[in-house]
């Protein structure tokens, strides 16, 4: 009998490896993730909060998790070339990196990232865009799995179908913590042009 449900159970767990292979394989390797927020602050004062990784614990939805995680510093302290590497025991936090790989004064960032030794491609960008009450700030995270091996890409896949229900609120959370800090920055009023009308002797 013991050996009879052994042999039932191995099928059982072989039948759902290979349920879980063929969904995986109709799947997107690639994964979005997106959210927006309006800032009542002028993109430049947006932009000198994400445009140094020396600024980011100050938003970011994941240093509180673990206020106790390792950061390290290399390359400029702005733009392009600029790293942070992060290290935590803490699972939400885990090990990573990200570095900008593209930087639009006032206008758009982009970053690679990295997690851990997880393989695949990943990368965020924060938007910023003229809005009514101010500048609309559009943050994403997109992940492609394509030059990833079969049995990880499969896994990943699945992985990638729950990853808006996972990261999405952290984004939401950030976007909402760099409000608070854009708009407690003191507001720099622009001079008023010069009077054309007036005439010099």
């Amino acid at each position: 009998m013991k050996t009879k449900a052994l042999k039932i159970v191995g099928i059982v767990i072989v039948g759902l490896v290979a349920l879980i292979a063929i969904v995986a394989a109709f799947l997107s390797p690639k994964s979005h993730v997106e959210r927006s927020i309006v800032i009542n602050a002028q993109p430049a004062a947006i932009f000198q909060e994400i445009n140094s990784f020396k600024n980011f614990k100050k938003w970011s939805p994941w240093a509180e998790i673990d206020p106790n995680a390792k950061y390290s510093f290399e390359g400029p302290e702005t733009g392009v070339g600029a790293k942070m590497s992060w290290t935590s025991e803490n699972d939400n936090v885990g090990n990573g990196a990200q570095w900008i790989i593209e930087s639009v004064q006032d206008k758009h960032l982009k970053t690679g990232l990295q997690f851990g030794d997880m393989a695949g491609t990943y990368t965020s960008d924060i938007n910023l865009e003229p809005a009514e009450g101010g500048t609309k700030v559009t943050w994403t995270y997109d992940g492609d799995v394509s030059e990833v091996g079969m049995t990880s890409a499969a896994m990943y896949k699945v992985v990638g179908m729950f990853m808006d229900g996972m990261i999405g609120p952290d984004y939401e959370k950030g976007l909402n913590k760099l409000k608070s800090v854009a708009e407690s920055q003191p507001k720099t009023e622009s001079p008023a042009p010069a009077d054309s009308t007036k005439t010099t002797k």
